[in-house]
């Protein structure tokens, strides 16, 4: 119980001790992106980018890079997303796609062209292209 107690506060330093890049596939035009951008194709606002329809993706809720990405992008908290995307709902409108590994992230952004997501920045490859980067602070 300690060792893995200390394992998860490792862990959470290490995520803390690097900036969060939100990566798209490299061979759309999508990017550079200001933070007022990413905020409306992940409140789903903006659905398209020019022509190409955009597919935001989301790790799982109390995921630690999903509580940064949220916090510093966002600026929500986990309890107010819920509430916008309930409302949201109604108007026929859908939370961004979850999927449950940053393995998971990097596949699906290489496979489609209008995918968008984030990863930590040690996890970078020259197949993702990065459209913003959240700097650790």
């Amino acid at each position: 119980m300690v060792r893995r107690l200390a394992f998860i506060l490792l862990l959470g330093l290490i995520l803390r001790a690097e900036d969060l890049l939100v990566v798209t596939n490299p061979s759309n035009d999508i990017g550079p992106l200001d933070a007022v951008q990413l905020r409306q194709i992940y409140l789903g606002k903006r659905r398209y980018w020019k022509t190409l329809k955009l597919f935001p993706i989301n790790l799982p809720p109390g995921n630690p890079l999903r509580r940064k990405f949220e916090i510093h992008l966002l600026h929500m908290t986990p309890s107010a997303l819920d509430a916008y995307w309930m409302k949201e709902h109604y108007l026929g409108r859908r939370p961004p796609y979850r999927v449950e590994s940053i393995e998971s992230v990097i596949r699906f952004v290489k496979k489609l062209k209008g995918a968008i997501g984030y990863i930590p920045q040690h996890r970078m490859s020259r197949d993702l292209k990065v459209i913003y980067r959240i700097e650790d602070e």
